[in-house]
């Protein structure tokens, strides 16, 4: 022993080095040994199945939201009226009012003062338009007077002037007949002159004893026979006939031209009085188209002076009346009333304070209630205007109210989310219900009674898109408990490797892609009867429809899909699950 001692004293770091190396020994043991059961137990977890049963069950797919209670009708009442001062507000928070209660009463008294000055105002302007016009009118009423009696005047004239004319036209036509008269009597005597000079010239002729031929057949028809034989007495005595008869006629003839003379001036005057009387008749004709015109152009312009100052009057208190009516309007805001019956939430103002607007008082009507949620972007299109909601709130336990959906906002709400509100009656009488409460609603989409369900997890999705199944055997029994299978290794009753139904990393079966145990191209192929691993069922993939879907079940369909049937539900190996078997397994050995 003593040797033994001097040798450790010797040998003291040796000695200090191997007890290190025999503990580190006697830890790794224990680390690698706690290693190799937290990888078995690990692998036992991860491979072990876990199988729910199909069965018949009502299924109801709803969208979920939580929101609050409010009032089914919230006014918040205000005045009219601004820069007034109040006298009174008699209510506070908790009263109830009724349609028509007073809720606010302002001073008028600056108002009505105003209003009495408006009106004053008001009526200063009426008169001095009335006064304009009536003068208006006054000077139209005379103006049509005036024109009525230079009308009459100018008729008169006009008459006048046409009796004159055709008076004229008379003395001219008696003074023409006359001229016309004496000029045939005229010819006639000149003619008969001129007839007696060539009969005396025939005469003198044949007393000359050369006659001509003109003379001859005078003669001879004055003496009714041969110029020869007619003795010159008778031819003298023819020829002092002659003279006289011509100095008779040549008296009358100058007479007769005198008379014509005298009648043609006559004639002339009396046509130069015609022209001058056809001409004062135009002359008056135009004047009276000239006073026509000008008393049509006077009235016309006194009665634009009548509707001037008709407009004026019209228009010129236009703005006094509406200022008028405008106070009488503010005086009338002064009193406000409730314009509907519930329960006061809010007052804004005191008495004495001067309203400057916004809300007097806020008003709730607490005979029904709303709920107000915001649904998200994903589930708006489900929704619909009348869908039927249960509802939930903390005051009212575990009581469900009825109600439905009443209005969906067309745009999203402002926000990082996009979300949509959704405005949901509450039909359920209830007195235990209050404003601001939390509520949690269900909208109901769809329901469905009597179905056949699988939990949401167990309905798997195949490469090209399909949905199915993995319905597990029914001699799965015989693998012994926990779902494992005995026989490791051995083919399935498809000829396939036990291998091939092993979930790969993502927790899917291997093999997809191949037909399955029912022969559906697109399936997995499904474990064989003797699974590879422990825990692993022999199953089959059966292709399935899926229906109405809830929370936690959905609606699956198709053949060989009956009630009883056991069916995989994959267990989730994702990162966070490992996590959490670490977790459960604890801290490992020695650490």
């Amino acid at each position: 022993m003593k040797s033994v001692g001097k040798w450790i004293k010797k040998h003291k770091k040796l000695c200090v080095f191997l007890v290190i190396v025999l503990i580190l020994g006697i830890l790794i043991g224990k680390f690698v040994s706690s290693v190799q059961k937290a990888a078995q137990t690990m692998m036992t977890m991860l491979t072990q199945q876990e199988t729910a049963a199909i069965e018949r069950r009502s299924l109801v797919e709803s969208v979920s939201a939580t929101g609050f209670v409010t009032s089914a009708g919230s006014r918040n009442v205000s005045a009219e009226v601004t820069g007034v001062k109040s006298l009174s507000v008699p209510v506070q928070v908790g009263d109830l009012v009724e349609a028509g209660d007073l809720l606010c009463l302002f001073d008028t008294s600056d108002l009505e003062e105003n209003l009495a000055d408006a009106e004053l105002t008001l009526s200063v302007a009426q008169r001095r338009t009335q006064l304009d016009l009536d003068s208006a009118e006054r000077s139209l009423a005379e103006a049509g007077i005036s024109v009525q009696v230079d009308m009459s005047r100018m008729e008169e004239q006009v008459a006048s002037a046409l009796r004159s004319y055709e008076e004229a036209r008379e003395t001219m036509n008696r003074a023409g007949s006359s001229y016309g008269n004496a000029n045939h009597n005229s010819a006639e005597i000149r003619k008969a002159l001129e007839g007696y000079q060539a009969q005396l010239a025939g005469v003198h002729e044949q007393l000359s004893g050369q006659p001509d031929s003109a003379g001859s057949n005078a003669a001879a028809s004055v003496s009714g026979g041969d110029v020869g034989t007619t003795d010159r007495e008778a031819l003298e005595a023819e020829a002092r006939r002659l003279e006289q008869l011509i100095t008779e006629y040549q008296m009358k003839y100058s007479t007769a031209q005198e008379t014509e003379r005298g009648l043609k001036s006559a004639y002339d005057q009396a046509v130069t009085a015609v022209n001058n009387a056809y001409d004062a008749y135009n002359r008056q004709l135009q004047s009276q188209e000239d006073t026509i015109r000008n008393g049509g152009s006077t009235l016309q312009s006194r009665q634009d002076g009548v509707t001037s100052s008709r407009l004026n009057a019209s228009t010129s208190g236009m703005s006094d009346q509406q200022q008028i009516d405008r106070y009488q309007e503010q005086i009338a805001a002064c009193r406000v009333t409730s314009p509907t019956s519930g329960v006061v939430t809010a007052v804004n103002l005191e008495t004495g304070d001067s309203y400057n607007g916004g809300a007097i008082v806020t008003i709730e009507d607490i005979s029904s209630y709303e709920v107000t949620v915001e649904i998200d972007e994903y589930d708006i299109s489900k929704i619909r205007e009348g869908q039927r909601v249960a509802i939930k709130t903390n005051g009212t336990g575990d009581l469900e109210l009825e109600g439905k959906v009443l209005s969906i906002a067309p745009r999203a709400t402002g926000g990082t989310s996009v979300t949509y509100t959704v405005k949901v009656s509450i039909d359920t009488p209830c007195e235990d219900l209050r404003m601001d409460m939390t509520a949690k609603l269900s909208i109901i989409i769809s329901s469905k009674e009597n179905v056949l369900t699988v939990p949401y997890a167990a309905v798997q999705t195949a490469e090209d898109g399909s949905f199915y199944v993995e319905v597990v055997e029914e001699n799965a029994g015989e693998a012994g408990g926990d779902h494992q299978s005995a026989d490791q290794g051995q083919p399935d009753g498809n000829g396939q490797p036990a291998d091939q139904g092993q979930p790969d990393g993502n927790g899917q079966p291997m093999g997809q892609g191949r037909p399955g145990g029912n022969g559906q191209p697109g399936l997995p192929a499904a474990s064989g009867g003797n699974a590879a691993m422990p825990g692993t069922l022999p199953t089959r993939c059966v292709p399935v429809t899926k229906g109405i879907e809830s929370d936690y079940y959905v609606e699956i369909s198709g053949e060989g899909i009956v009630e009883g049937l056991e069916v995989i539900v994959p267990a989730d190996n994702s990162l966070d699950n490992l996590n959490d078997l670490m977790l459960q397994m604890g801290p490992m050995g020695g650490f």
